[in-house]
């Protein structure tokens, strides 16, 4: 959606923006949104359209319908509230609460574009899972649009690929531009003496695990125990050293089409 829920103050507005933006489907949509929150189409109507109210519950039902994160779902029933309330007093309580998830949200995106390094707190939960790094580079890819996309693709649930989508948004990983996610302007490093290191190349080996068990015929892994003097072993490591820089060198101007992993082990394993 090019527009997102935080720019509305009526939740009636926010659904009539989202139901209309394909106008040949606008019907469709409304009656997959009535079979949701179980009622009939022309109640749906008469809510959007005139002084009617979905319930707290219904409103549930819409936010699992439309997908909502935890902060969008949120968001939503505070508008459904205050669109609800019955007095004055009411209508200013929740206001209130709008007013200061919206502010939240506005300082946040101030903080995103000075943010570049992420903290130490936010490089334990990027690494906490191997699906945080893969959405942070897939979203370079044109085709991956929608959180659809992306849990399709990786074959994870909607709930952690909006999980990891919101943890990247409010580091500058990524940001939300139109319809569709861009790379944002945070940057992540980690060096040999991270904490993080071994949880990064635990993360992807047991990728590399789970791919030779559903691996197809493109998929590589080779692995090879050998001996070798001191000095040959040198030679090796410079050789794949080489290899991961060519690579590299490949990935810097390759077109953005797909996601891949690549690992390379090489080490003494005397004890």
């Amino acid at each position: 959606m090019s527009s997102s829920i935080f720019d509305f103050k009526g939740y009636k507005d926010y659904l009539n923006k989202v139901l209309s933006t394909e106008s040949k489907k606008r019907s469709g949509k409304r009656a997959l949104l009535s079979k949701a929150v179980n009622c009939h189409s022309a109640y749906v109507s008469q809510v959007l359209n005139g002084q009617s109210h979905f319930s707290l519950e219904q409103a549930d039902k819409i936010n699992i319908f439309l997908k909502h994160s935890k902060i969008e779902s949120h968001f939503f029933l505070l508008l459904v509230q205050h669109g609800r309330a019955g007095t004055e007093n009411l209508r200013r309580h929740f206001l209130e609460q709008i007013n200061q998830t919206l502010e939240k949200q506005f300082d946040l995106k101030n903080r995103l574009q000075f943010k570049k390094i992420l903290s130490k707190e936010d490089q334990a939960r990027y690494y906490s899972a191997w699906y945080f790094a893969a959405i942070h580079v897939l979203v370079s890819v044109p085709a991956m649009k929608t959180k659809e996309d992306f849990s399709q693709y990786l074959g994870i649930s909607i709930d952690k690929t909006s999980e990891a989508l919101d943890f990247l948004k409010s580091v500058g990983l990524i940001v939300e531009s139109g319809n569709r996610y861009e790379v944002g302007t945070g940057s992540i490093h980690l060096g040999r003496e991270s904490a993080m290191i071994s949880k990064h190349h635990t993360n992807w080996r047991l990728q590399a695990i789970q791919s030779l068990d559903n691996g197809t015929a493109n998929d590589l892994h080779y692995s090879s125990v050998i001996t070798a003097s001191e000095q040959d072993s040198t030679k090796i490591r410079e050789i794949m050293v080489k290899a991961i820089e060519e690579i590299r060198a490949v990935v810097k101007t390759s077109q953005d089409e797909s996601g891949f992993c690549y690992s390379l082990d090489f080490f003494e394993f005397r004890k």
